[in-house]
């Protein structure tokens, strides 16, 4: 009987695809949480709001990611979500950094 065979190293594009899904999970969560905030924001009083507009321009960013392919996806998400006060959402995108580090 032979031996198992050698440990293979993991499959980059099954990797890719997995980091892919998880991001998109994450934007899903986050567009969501976002469209609940914009909808139950009081409303603002003209030209003194400032926390509106900037719950507005995040909701885009997070509907333009998901329309990104996954193979622009990593690195999309990493250059957005950097600056993102969100523990999960950093987490993927040391994750997404590793492995764009990996690709060079």
């Amino acid at each position: 009987m032979e031996n198992a065979p050698a440990q293979r190293a993991a499959d980059p594009v099954s990797e890719t695809a997995q980091l892919c899904r998880e991001i998109r999970a994450q934007l899903e969560r986050r567009g969501a949480a976002l469209s609940a905030a914009v909808r139950h924001y009081p409303t603002p009083i003209a030209r003194c709001d400032e926390q509106l507009p900037a719950l507005l321009e995040s909701r885009r960013e997070v509907l333009r990611l998901l329309e990104e392919p996954d193979a622009a996806l990593a690195a999309s998400f990493a250059a957005a979500a950097a600056s993102w006060d969100d523990a999960a959402a950093l987490a993927l995108v040391a994750r997404a950094q590793r492995m764009l580090q990996e690709e060079s």
